[in-house]
């Protein structure tokens, strides 16, 4: 169970919730747990445990109602999984309730979410829908001829993907003559970058789905309702998915909880004109738990973005000069005029890895310099960094480094500089 240490899910979810005990091999998405713990109440473990169990060995049943019992929607009409094996045959679960359907999946989906707007716009009730197509997706098929332009028979793969984008673009128009657009704030967002097979230019199969370029991690966000100031705008916002947990709670008027730490930030003050953006880095990755060699994590700004893939290899690349991740910066040298935000980019990185430095043990300023003393970590390695704007940091040069009874202490030698933070940077891999 995780990493050998336990029995059952209790013991994980236990485990994590009274405290993260830290080591070199903790996933990466613990990093940024807090010491203490998740520190759950005794209902939110019941929780996670039955939905972990629907995840590892849940029967159909249980699968089948998970939307419900453990996602807490009241309402529930849809497949349970991210693939269908058959557009025009697959098994949809309502409420529990799992039936064999025939109709297009894409045009079922909206038949349903209309039906289910149309009974609470009656009865005068505030909603929230989350409308999740399965389309566009393998398997690549012919979706019906009356929702899209490429005929009865596309001949290629990409013509029938072009295909079931079109379709799932009609039926969205269809959706969206159900709501009121003046009173309704509608969000349209992908889920994941383009599959191999059918990406196009400028990205090729190498940058597509599943990997950590751009074609990858770059999806379509679009929102429109009386939330947005001065609609028609397009936005360079830094934006992750995770974002939209904020933004949609804020919106509907829900306090955000505050008993955990939120990566998500809202977007209303995007959405409003009175902030260009609500993030300054952004960070994503890429994990196997079956092999946790393979993978690598990413963090940019609103220009440069590091790569660093779990075998240790670094890739920098300039998304204004170009967007589709093409001309490796790293590559054959790095030029000087790049090095400070490489710097800054690799320093930022290590505020989201499993081996986050502790506090400082100490610290000194003498003839020899400025010494800072934390706490060894042999697993990886630790360097001195220094910055004068808390945002542009870079390695010490020359710094002296001398270690005994598990503490590292570095020294920056003189002259020093007026003014000056210190830091140090612990890095896996």
């Amino acid at each position: 169970m995780h990493d050998g240490r336990f029995s059952s899910l209790e013991e994980v979810v236990e485990h994590y919730s009274t405290g993260i005990h830290r080591r070199a091999t903790l996933d990466p998405n613990l990093a940024k747990h807090p010491d203490s713990g998740l520190r759950l109440n005794s209902a939110d473990k019941a929780a996670l445990v039955a939905f972990l169990k629907t995840l590892t060995a849940g029967t159909p049943a249980a699968t089948a109602s998970a939307p419900n019992t453990i996602g807490g929607w009241t309402h529930y009409a849809g497949s349970t999984g991210g693939v269908l094996q058959d557009y025009y045959s697959w098994n949809k679960s309502t409420n529990g309730a799992v039936s064999t359907v025939t109709t297009y999946a894409t045009t079922d989906l909206v038949n349903d979410a209309v039906a289910w707007i149309n009974a609470r716009t009656v009865g005068g009730q505030r909603w929230v829908a989350w409308v999740a197509f399965n389309a566009p997706h393998t398997p690549f098929h012919n979706p019906p001829a009356s929702l899209h332009s490429y005929g009865s028979n596309p001949a290629t793969n990409l013509l029938k993907y072009r295909a079931a984008v079109e379709a799932m673009d009609t039926e969205i128009g269809r959706l969206l003559l159900s709501v009121n657009t003046a009173t309704t704030d509608i969000i349209f967002v992908g889920d994941n970058g383009t599959p191999g097979p059918v990406i196009q230019a400028p990205y090729d199969s190498s940058h597509s789905k599943d990997t950590l370029y751009e074609g990858g991690t770059r999806v379509p966000l679009v929102i429109r309702g009386p939330s947005v100031v001065s609609g028609g705008r397009v936005s360079g916002a830094l934006v992750h998915v995770v974002d939209l947990f904020s933004t949609v709670l804020e919106l509907a008027g829900v306090p955000l909880p505050t008993s955990v730490t939120l990566d998500s930030m809202s977007l209303k003050p995007v959405l409003a004109n009175q902030s260009p953006g609500v993030r300054t880095r952004m960070y994503n990755e890429q994990f196997m738990q079956s092999n946790t060699a393979a993978g690598g994590r990413v963090i940019r700004d609103d220009r440069y973005k590091l790569i660093r893939y779990n075998n240790g290899i670094d890739e920098l690349y300039d998304l204004q000069a170009s967007p589709s991740d093409t001309g490796n910066l790293l590559a054959g040298g790095l030029n000087p005029i790049y090095q400070p935000f490489y710097n800054r980019l690799r320093f930022n990185l290590g505020g989201y890895s499993a081996a986050v430095t502790p506090a400082a043990l100490s610290h000194s300023v003498s003839t020899s310099g400025f010494s800072l003393t934390v706490p060894e970590n042999v697993a990886a390695t630790q360097t001195m960094w220094q910055c004068t704007d808390l945002d542009f940091w870079a390695p010490v040069t020359g710094a002296l480094r001398t270690s005994a009874s598990g503490k590292v202490t570095f020294t920056a030698p003189p002259p020093l500089p007026e003014k000056c933070f210190y830091s140090i940077l612990t890095e896996l891999p």
